[in-house]
């Protein structure tokens, strides 16, 4: 696939297989309010490998992977619907391969992690929120594939090791579905 592409249809790969956790604590059952690609091109994610996931305001979210905090911002407000650039409190952790997990819309003063800081997968690194172009409390992740691209193009497609629920056709979490974490094997 070249830098800039992005294709819809592409295999997400066999779970049991994955690096990645769901971002929020074992246990937890949550809707994914948004999948990847939707067919609607006014949907947030149209083009693009991203998951929003129904949190309530204040609920923990971990790290999918173990990693190094890359950037963070936690000072903007929730509610405010700011689609503006940089509107929105986040956590970027780069893993050993150069990958990039984003985590977005925490809530005001809701990261947990510092710049440098070193994480362990399921590590807390922030409490959700509703900050940014938000239509509603939840956690926005993506994965990106360097550190240095942060658009939309550059996303990867990636599945969860520990999502109970259901899968689609090219292995993806599925728009509406109901998803819980469960404890990796290991």
């Amino acid at each position: 696939m070249a830098k800039g592409e992005i294709i819809c249809a592409s295999d997400f790969g066999d779970p049991a297989t994955s690096a990645y956790v769901l971002p929020f604590l074992v246990g937890e059952t949550q809707l994914l309010q948004q999948s990847y690609c939707p067919p609607n091109p006014a949907w947030g994610h149209h083009n693009w490998f991203a998951y929003d996931f129904d949190t309530a305001i204040g609920d923990t979210v971990v790290a999918s992977r173990a990693g190094t905090v890359l950037f963070t911002q936690a000072d903007k407000l929730n509610g405010t619907r700011d689609c503006s650039s940089n509107s929105a409190n986040y956590v970027f952790i780069r893993h050993d391969d150069g990958t990039v997990m984003q985590y977005v819309h925490l809530t005001t003063n809701g990261v947990l992690v510092v710049v440098g800081q070193s994480v362990e997968q399921g590590d807390p690194i922030g409490l959700s929120g509703d900050s940014g172009c938000s239509s509603g409390p939840h956690v926005h992740v993506n994965l990106f594939r360097d550190n240095t691209d942060f658009n939309r193009q550059a996303t990867l497609p990636y599945n969860f090791v520990n999502a109970d629920g259901p899968l689609d056709a090219n292995r993806g979490l599925v728009h509406q579905a109901v998803y819980t974490a469960l404890a990796p094997a290991g």
